[in-house]
């Protein structure tokens, strides 16, 4: 499965090289005909984009595909809008983006997740029930990195959880939870710093979706 909408991702990670080799791939297949599904700001999301995320969110969930909904892929859509959205905010700033190392590490680390990947027959067997090849999986890995990495930049220096906040998160929710679960109370000192981290996490999720949703009202998007 291929598309060369979002390559801009990947070939930002593997260097000049790469970006001759897209070029070259995308003269070489010129007659291929795609269905544009949406567009933002004019920059079009194609019908292979959407089935390569689908797939990719698929195999990453160890999901079947025939089990995804209308619903389902409609929220696949409404991601890589929202990618493309970020990815225009990247492309104006300093952001360096992931090596191409850095992406093939972390796609070593997910294939560590799921016990039959770990085996090269496992992943190559994973890859074709959900018709990827190594390089999709790269590709979109390396859109995942490099997203994370941006909004990590963008956001976590802005946030600072209050000791009050934490302690508060500790007696109203983690003591009632432990106890509820039958684990052995621990004392506020103990788990500070992963309610810190947790409270953190939670911010930034909240500022995000604000951004992103500042994004779309600025935009133009088409859906077709």
């Amino acid at each position: 499965m291929r598309n060369y909408r979002h390559l801009r991702w990947y070939a930002a990670a593997r260097g000049p090289l790469c970006v001759l080799a897209v070029g070259c791939s995308l003269f070489s297949m010129a007659e291929v005909i795609d269905r544009i599904v949406a567009t933002v700001n004019r920059h079009a999301i194609l019908q292979s984009e959407w089935d390569e995320a689908v797939a990719f969110e698929c195999l990453m969930n160890d999901r079947p595909l025939q089990e995804m909904t209308t619903a389902d892929r409609t929220q696949t859509l409404d991601r890589l809008i929202d990618q493309e959205l970020i990815a225009e905010q990247m492309s104006g700033s300093s952001f360096v983006p992931a090596t191409a190392d850095q992406v093939v590490a972390r796609v070593q680390e997910l294939r560590q997740t799921v016990p039959s990947w770990k085996s090269e027959a496992g992943w190559q067997s994973a890859l074709a029930t959900y018709g990827l090849s190594e390089e999709d999986v790269e590709e979109r890995t390396a859109v995942q990195v490099n997203l994370s990495r941006y909004l990590d930049q963008r956001f976590r220096p802005q946030i600072h959880i209050e000791r009050r906040a934490m302690e508060e998160y500790y007696r109203q929710k983690l003591l009632p939870e432990m106890t509820a679960s039958g684990w052995p109370t621990k004392p506020f000192d103990e788990v500070a710093t992963k309610i810190e981290q947790l409270l953190i996490e939670q911010r930034m999720s909240e500022l995000q979706d604000d951004w992103v949703r500042s994004l779309r009202l600025q935009a133009d998007i088409q859906r077709r």
